[in-house]
């Protein structure tokens, strides 16, 4: 029975992470050399218990740990982020570089981007 919530549970997420990433199957599909039809087949449950090297590509794809896909975790930490998304990777390193008021700057409209996000939610 843990098992089934579990496949239920990877479905949702894979697709969930997909979409927030405004990614298509095909783009993951793309992305991580996964054929578009297993994609939508993992989405759906039809694939009860994709192979492991499935489940790593899927979550490097989608910019997330293999322990987050799976569910061993709820939470992303900002280390899992920088370690599994190569695009969080070039930011840190952009902002690393940037002045102390550049800093500022970014951190500002970070605010702003999610202060629009939450008025359209």
């Amino acid at each position: 029975m843990a098992k089934q919530n579990e496949r239920k549970g990877l479905a949702a997420k894979v697709a969930g992470l997909r979409k927030a990433k405004g990614m298509s199957q095909v783009a993951l599909s793309r992305k991580t050399q996964i054929k578009q039809a297993t994609i939508s087949r993992i989405e759906s449950g039809e694939i009860k218990e994709p192979r492991l090297t499935v489940l790593r590509e899927l979550a490097n794809g989608l910019g997330v740990t293999l322990d987050f896909l799976v569910g061993r975790t709820d939470e992303l930490t900002p280390s899992d982020i920088l370690e599994s998304d190569p695009e969080a990777q070039i930011l840190f390193r952009g902002y690393e570089k940037l002045s102390p008021e550049g800093k500022d700057k970014l951190k500002d409209f970070l605010g702003w981007l999610e202060d629009k996000k939450q008025k359209k939610g």
